[in-house]
């Protein structure tokens, strides 16, 4: 199952949602519904994941996250054919009670934003565009390691990444270049609020 590239937001979390099984669903299912060179709907939900509530409160997950997404990102950048992933990291699962929750809580707020996607700006979202794209999600992913350490700023790249997978999934080049200016934020924030002593002291 993919999600279309109309609500691109509600469906691409309904996909994970319906795709659960025996109450979780596992990394590894969601590279699989998706395919794994599906850029754009699995960015898009691994972003989700860390912004949403009660996703993004787990503790650890925005670090697995964002290893996944460097791993996908770094991939797609060298031109794989097959994106590979350790198998401890596609059997990393998440509840789908869980996932129920969160997208209980946020459908309308989705359906919202669903509604001001459109296809436009081409320019901004084609493959010059992806690869800087992918380029920037690598460094959100690995900015998600030390903003664990400060309170919903995971969020920050989260954010950034989920606008860049919406970008690609509706070819909509103004979420696209919404995405650059987020990353910018999501630097910003990383730079001024880490603790960067506490980081140095992890090697």
């Amino acid at each position: 199952m993919t999600a279309p590239q109309s609500d691109p937001l509600e469906n691409v979390l309904e996909t994970a949602v319906e795709e659960g099984d025996d109450g979780e669903v596992s990394i590894g299912d969601l590279l699989d519904m998706f395919g794994q060179r599906s850029f754009g709907p699995i960015i898009t939900l691994l972003g989700l994941l860390v912004v949403l509530p009660p996703l993004g409160g787990i503790p650890g997950l925005p670090a697995i996250v964002g290893f996944v997404i460097l791993l996908f990102s770094l991939q797609i950048l060298f031109g794989a054919s097959h994106i590979w992933m350790p198998s401890f990291i596609q059997n990393q699962s998440i509840e789908t009670e869980k996932l129920e929750q969160a997208e209980d809580r946020v459908k309308p707020w989705l359906k919202r934003v669903d509604r001001m996607i459109t296809e436009r700006l081409s320019w901004a979202a084609g493959k010059a565009a992806t690869y800087l794209a992918a380029v920037a999600v690598s460094v959100l992913a690995i900015l998600m390691i030390p903003l664990e350490l400060v309170p919903f700023a995971v969020a920050a790249p989260g954010v950034a990444i989920t606008l860049f997978g919406l970008g690609l999934v509706a070819r909509d080049g103004a979420v696209m270049l919404a995405g650059f200016t987020a990353t910018l934020a999501a630097l910003t924030i990383t730079l001024l609020f880490v603790p960067w002593g506490k980081v140095a002291g992890w090697f």
